[in-house]
């Protein structure tokens, strides 16, 4: 089942929803590029990726600074093994939603 996080003119581009996506909460960021979910947990101390700042789709972690690429997961200025949860994100009518 889809999970809808909102109205594709509710969320500005540079702005970020968090949506509980079954047990997961997912932080949904509006870029310039579109949408992208992660998983809102950093692997480092699970801090709420949500409050960290954007730029060219990677986010930095607003604890402890490390960064990660929110199309697909990987870490930019992290461990290597350190990567977040992606989810696939789908906009219809105007409506965006989390694909199962």
């Amino acid at each position: 089942m889809a999970t809808q996080v909102g109205n594709e003119n509710e969320i500005a581009v540079g702005q970020c929803r968090v949506v509980k996506h079954g047990t997961v909460d997912v932080a949904v960021f509006h870029t310039e590029e579109g949408f992208f979910a992660v998983e809102n947990d950093c692997p480092h101390a699970y801090a709420p990726l949500s409050g960290g700042d954007v730029k060219d789709c990677v986010v930095e972690c607003p604890l402890h600074g490390w960064t990660f690429n929110i199309k697909d997961g990987s870490p930019v200025e992290a461990p290597s093994a350190a990567t977040i949860r992606t989810f696939k994100v789908e906009v219809s009518d105007g409506v965006v939603s989390l694909a199962d």
